[in-house]
């Protein structure tokens, strides 16, 4: 945030000096409005685009067994992937359909979690 404080006042500075004889008033504010933008898209656009992309990547990534949990908070382990579905394991009798795009987070699943742990103790013993 200070960076961008630092770079508006700068362009302020830059502008605010008078242009010339035949200069008015907008065509020194086309500039500066240009590099405002410039400065939107690199602190706030393009991040959040890159977010949505990962988001997209670990949706795609889906398997069988992760775990899982929603945006409302749900967890539970999925049991079987439809298009743009997906049917959750939340307890031994419960399951249940959700979209796909609810998906906020996902957990390695439970051997990849154990082999870890394996391998994380067999460095202690050693």
């Amino acid at each position: 945030m200070k960076i961008l404080a630092i770079i508006l006042t700068t362009t302020f500075a830059l502008f605010a000096q008078d242009g010339g004889v035949n200069s008015n008033g907008m065509t020194s504010l086309i500039p500066m409005m240009i590099l405002f933008f410039v400065v939107i898209w690199f602190f706030m656009i393009r991040p959040e685009q890159k977010k949505a992309k990962e988001l997209d990547k670990m949706r795609a990534a889906l398997k069988k067994g992760d775990e899982i949990v929603t945006v409302g908070g749900i967890c539970g382990t999925i049991y079987k992937i439809l298009d743009g579905k997906v049917i959750i394991k939340i307890d031994e009798k419960a399951m249940m359909t959700i979209l796909s795009a609810s998906i906020a987070n996902v957990n390695p699943t439970n051997d990849a979690k154990t082999e870890k742990t394996e391998d994380k103790d067999k460095a202690e013993n050693k």
